[in-house]
């Protein structure tokens, strides 16, 4: 199955929807890659879509960023064959945000559906080859010590070193990688 990705649109509420509903069906709530931590709250924390969009957007074209904040980016990761919505994929621009070198620049949710099938480390792919349009020499990405699924796929990618940093009352598995113009 081959991927790409695309900015988030306005157009994109139905797919988008889609996607938050397969997570709330079993409990869940979007965890990442749709800004929520620099926007402090998730997507099901907003009445609806465009709330939503219109704070992603200032966010992606950093304006008017508040105490805190930095330029992130969502992206849709569809599937070439279909345009199936497989993730929600955050860059964030800098690291320059609380706990930013140990969260990282990369916020990956895929849909829970499509989990545990090896889609991670094409996601993981692609966003290098995004972050590398954001100008970051040094990539950061981070997994909570706990998230065996996330640490197999980073270190697929990232290799398998890395810090163990405390943050907020756990600890983070924190890796880096160079980015070299190729």
């Amino acid at each position: 199955m081959e991927f790409y990705a695309r900015p988030v649109t306005i157009f994109d509420e139905e797919i988008v929807n889609d996607f938050a509903r397969e997570h709330y069906s079993l409990n869940e709530t979007i965890e990442a890659g749709d800004c929520s931590l620099i926007l402090g709250k998730s997507y099901s924390d907003y009445d609806n879509f465009y709330d939503w969009y219109k704070e992603v957007e200032r966010l992606n074209q950093e304006e008017k960023l508040k105490k805190d904040q930095v330029g992130c980016t969502t992206y849709l990761v569809l599937t070439k064959e279909d345009e199936y919505l497989m993730a929600l994929l955050d860059i964030r621009h800098s690291l320059n945000y609380p706990h930013g070198t140990s969260y990282g620049h990369i916020g990956i949710d895929i849909r829970p559906t499509q989990r545990n099938k090896g889609h991670y480390k094409e996601i993981l792919k692609l966003s290098i080859n995004i972050a590398k349009e954001y100008e970051i020499e040094k990539l950061v990405i981070a997994c909570e010590y706990t998230n065996i699924p996330s640490k197999k796929g980073i270190e697929s990618v990232f290799g398998n070193k890395y810090q163990m940093v405390p943050v907020e009352g756990t600890y983070y598995l924190v890796y880096e990688k160079e980015l070299k113009e190729d």
